[in-house]
């Protein structure tokens, strides 16, 4: 069975008038007293038209929670790693909630199409700047252990089995940054 087309006649209200129904969703409010509110306020709409409004509503709604919750545990679980990583995290939920909005819709304008595909290349974009940083990043730690052993080659010639030691320390907490 194909999937209905949706043409809410609460979309076409005034916007003011869409935000207090959404208003009134959220808080609870029945079908029945939405669709009366509406028909009190001049707009002729039947409880259905309010019921499949606020079934597509409520499941974006709570769509939005979910990835709320995501967003909320990423933060919690990446503690003290490096925002590359939640920016990368943030990046990939944004991505999947774009793919997700594009296979629900119907029909959409080119000046939507254009306004995805700048939202889509500037999430690209950021994703090749956090790579080139963390890259860069890489580069940097490697020097900086090549010139520091280096350092002690010459500092602790005389102690060969403390320079050992050491460079397992330096190579250990290199490791660590490399991750």
């Amino acid at each position: 069975m194909a999937e209905r087309r949706k043409h809410h006649k609460i979309e076409k209200l005034p916007d003011e008038l869409v935000e207090a129904v959404n208003k009134k969703l959220v808080e609870g409010h029945t079908y029945q007293e939405i669709t009366q509110w509406l028909n009190e306020m001049g707009h002729s709409v039947g409880k259905s038209s309010v019921a499949r409004y606020g079934k597509d509503f409520l499941s974006r709604l709570e769509r939005l929670r979910v990835v709320k919750e995501q967003a909320k545990a990423i933060v919690n679980e990446s503690g003290d790693r490096p925002a590359t990583e939640m920016a990368e995290a943030a990046n990939q939920m944004a991505m999947q909630l774009i793919m997700e909005t594009l296979m629900k819709v119907d029909s959409i304008s080119t000046d939507d199409i254009h306004k995805i595909f700048n939202a889509l290349a500037r999430l690209e974009s950021s994703g090749v700047q956090r790579e080139k940083l963390k890259m860069d990043f890489r580069q940097k730690i490697e020097i900086a252990i090549t010139r520091l052993k280096e350092q002690l080659k010459v500092e602790l010639s005389e102690y060969p089995e403390l320079k050992e030691q050491i460079y397992a320390v330096v190579d250990k907490a290199a490791d660590e940054m490399r991750e």
